[in-house]
């Protein structure tokens, strides 16, 4: 398996912040829209969360808002937006879904050329814990009273975020 070059770069980003910031669980949602040649050009754009703290992220919920959807038969994200995540190490990437260049465009009703880029927009929102200790759980006992978690976080797209060139082709 190769790894492309900004993969890695973006690795050792998260890296450098888990060692330099944060000591509690801090997750954040990346996007890098990637231009594959093998037999056929592949462009899509790859969605994944990573915990950039220095501290494990626990009973990890995923929302998705918004009108923005995949396009017809693949309009779900995947189960792993209906999952809990037990939990997420320091520095753990997980993949979450991908959208399709095509996913990024409006067609009409009966197949036929684009109508052009979908002007709506999705919001991810991860709420989680931090591990439980003694001072983790007085910290977040008045959160808990209502059923909430410690912390959230919250990731907008839309599509013209990634309009323009596309970067650098990978071969594989």
């Amino acid at each position: 398996m190769e790894v492309a070059g900004s993969t890695v770069a973006g690795m050792m980003r998260v890296g450098l912040q888990i060692i330099s910031n944060h000591n509690k669980p801090v997750l954040e949602i990346y996007y890098e829209l990637r231009n594959r040649f093998s037999p056929e050009q592949d462009i899509f754009i790859q969605f994944s969360i990573v915990n950039i703290g220095s501290v494990r992220a626990e009973d990890i919920e995923l929302e998705v808002s918004g009108g923005l959807k995949r396009n017809k038969p693949r309009e779900s994200l995947g189960e792993i937006m209906e999952t809990v995540i037990p939990q997420m190490a320091p520095g753990q990437m997980i993949h979450l879904f991908r959208f399709d260049e095509q996913n990024l465009n409006e067609y009409p009703d009966g197949g036929g050329k684009s109508l052009g880029i979908k002007s709506d927009s999705f919001q991810i929102t991860a709420k989680y814990n931090a591990p439980k200790s003694m001072l983790n759980w007085l910290f977040s006992l008045h959160r808990r009273i209502f059923g909430k978690k410690r912390y959230e976080t919250k990731f907008i797209f839309k599509p013209a975020m990634v309009c323009g060139d596309l970067p650098p082709a990978e071969y594989t």
